[in-house]
């Protein structure tokens, strides 16, 4: 399939000739909206179709430096152009937007607008404004330029294997060898190298710390974990329904995955299961889905114009546009990404692929965000185009699921049964780590005045709690610093439990699908052309589900699971 052109966002307001990434520039445009007369309900709209379209060239300015920066993460002058940009040009114009919020809140004729349409884009405004602190703002900029030197670190880290160097990322296609003492030579290397980082790795999560506690107490919480919450939106559940959760999934998930880890065991004839030995297909078979990425491309396109035809020409046009960085290299970033590009009106995806069945899930989810970027790309409000985590995360583990009828393209008759496999009893076994990655964050930031090593225990204490019968013994300073290859928590803060609340999202999505074919794709695509236009739990009723991450709903769903994988 050919792809076409990508239809650019046509500049109404702002200039062609205006260029964002200098500040002279970027105020001169913000002062224009500050004093943009507003006389009745159509000036007020164009008032806010002004300010998103200024934002949305702006935020695709930050992206690029962003992208660059994660592409070449050894290059020093990359992250301090990224790091500049975000001080000099985008934190200034952090009050300007918070100025342009109160203006729209203050104006007369905000109760003439159509109620449904600005209901949840009142809420979102009024929450930011709320939350807003001029104090906040250079701490935000150190935070920024902190969580830049983590992709840096650990990017850079290379492992000497037989005659090759590796990256961590590229050493860890060797958790996929029939032959265990490979995997475990290799994982101990891995480890072995995050050892020599620990220290270093510490000292910057503490620098992170010390910088988001001031941030929360200057907004007037408590802790920087209320704070966290109120900004991520989560107006649909509260901390308390977050700790419920993980008390639901180690009562009825751990279990579950505890009997498919015995299973695994068996089968790889083993009496107990160490770390190395959970990526490993326990038939022997070693899939290699691509060679190449010019394969690897083409098929996830074959895929998604399977699901949809729209789908695959979206994906079409991101390869021919130069909008996909795929392959793992030295020097680049760990992780995978996409990022909305609102001007030129597609998004960029970033991962690192070294050949595995892991990169097909991860093309399939991140294709999930992006066909998320083009359905929103007509919808005028930033607001709107960017949607909450959690709604953004069904998209894409969704997309997952619902490609798994295709994976043909991928794999032979017997493998495909393999990887679907993989791919459900991996929907279940992620949730415990998403409640060790969630909880640990809410220990961290409740409890800020703990030493690293108290840190290091603490994690270690909760991967216990959600351990699914995975043997540890002998491995324990591996396993007190387990969390520092988790990209998120330097990052990101807070931003994990969402992919547990999706994850159940898409298995629901997905039993839909099972249930009612085409139809589950066409709630599918209405709830992704949405974006944020509505609240979180209306989003997942517009996609055909119900919003509960309750023991209930659970169980529910994992009987589901547990009759797919029956089916198999």
């Amino acid at each position: 399939m050919s792809g076409k052109t990508i239809r650019k966002l046509q500049r109404r307001y702002v200039g062609e000739d205006v260029d964002l990434s200098i500040w002279e520039d970027l105020e001169k445009e913000l002062r224009r909206l500050e004093e943009y007369p507003i006389v009745d309900r159509a000036s007020l709209e164009d008032f806010l179709y002004f300010w998103s379209e200024l934002f949305m060239i702006l935020q695709e300015r930050l992206a690029w430096k962003y992208i660059d920066m994660t592409r070449a993460a050894d290059s020093e002058d990359k992250r301090q152009e990224y790091s500049r940009f975000y001080a000099e040009v985008y934190s200034k114009a952090e009050p300007y937007r918070i100025m342009l919020m109160k203006k729209y809140l203050d104006s007369d004729f905000r109760s003439e607008l159509d109620r449904i349409r600005y209901e949840n884009f009142d809420t979102i405004v009024s929450n930011t404004v709320k939350l807003f602190r001029e104090e906040n703002l250079p701490l935000e900029v150190q935070e920024k330029n902190l969580s830049s030197e983590y992709a840096a670190s650990i990017g850079s880290l290379t492992v000497k294997y037989g005659e090759q160097e590796y990256t961590l990322s590229q050493l860890s296609k060797f958790q996929l060898e029939p032959d265990r003492s490979i995997r475990e030579e290799a994982w101990r290397l891995s480890m072995a190298k995050l050892k020599e980082v620990h220290e270093s790795m510490e000292d910057l999560f503490g620098k992170l710390l010390s910088i988001r506690v001031p941030q929360a107490r200057n907004a007037g919480f408590a802790t920087y974990r209320d704070y966290m919450h109120q900004k991520k939106n989560r107006f649909a559940y509260s901390v308390e329904d977050v700790l419920r959760f993980h008390d639901s999934v180690e009562k009825v998930v751990v279990p579950y995955v505890s009997k498919l880890n015995e299973k695994r065991s068996r089968e790889l004839g083993l009496e107990r299961l160490k770390p190395w030995d959970m990526n490993v297909v326990p038939s022997g078979k070693v899939l290699k889905p691509f060679s190449n990425m010019n394969e690897f491309v083409d098929k996830a396109i074959r895929i998604l114009e399977r699901v949809d035809q729209e789908f695959g020409k979206n994906l079409s046009k991101m390869r021919d546009n130069g909008l996909l960085d795929l392959e793992n290299r030295k020097g680049k970033a760990p992780g995978g990404y996409n990022y909305p590009l609102d001007e030129t009106g597609a998004p960029f995806i970033f991962m690192n692929a070294t050949g595995t069945p892991a990169n097909v899930r991860t093309i399939l989810h991140e294709s999930g965000h992006a066909m998320h970027s083009f359905a929103t790309a007509d919808e005028r409000l930033i607001t709107y185009r960017h949607t909450t985590h959690e709604a953004a995360e069904l998209a894409s583990m969704s997309m997952e699921l619902l490609t798994m009828d295709y994976w043909d393209e991928y794999y032979s008759a017997d493998e495909i049964t393999v990887a679907r496999r993989e791919e459900l009893t991996g929907t279940l076994s992620f949730l415990p780590w998403c409640m060790v990655v969630d909880s640990f964050q809410q220990w961290i930031y409740t409890y800020p005045d703990h030493s690293p090593d108290e840190r290091d225990e603490k994690f270690a204490e909760i991967f216990e709690r959600f351990n699914a019968g995975v043997d540890w013994t002998g491995l324990e300073s591996e396993k007190r610093i387990r969390w520092l290859l988790q990209p998120h928590i330097y990052t990101n803060p807070f931003y994990y439990i969402e992919y547990g609340i999706a994850q159940l999202g898409a298995l629901a999505i997905y039993r839909n699908y099972k249930q009612n074919g085409s139809s589950a794709i066409e709630d599918y695509k209405r709830f992704l052309s949405m974006g944020y236009s509505r609240p979180l739990d209306e989003l997942f009723e517009s996609a055909g589900i119900e919003f509960d991450f309750s023991e209930e709903y659970l169980s529910e769903l994992m009987i589901f699971v547990d009759s797919e994988l029956a089916s198999f």
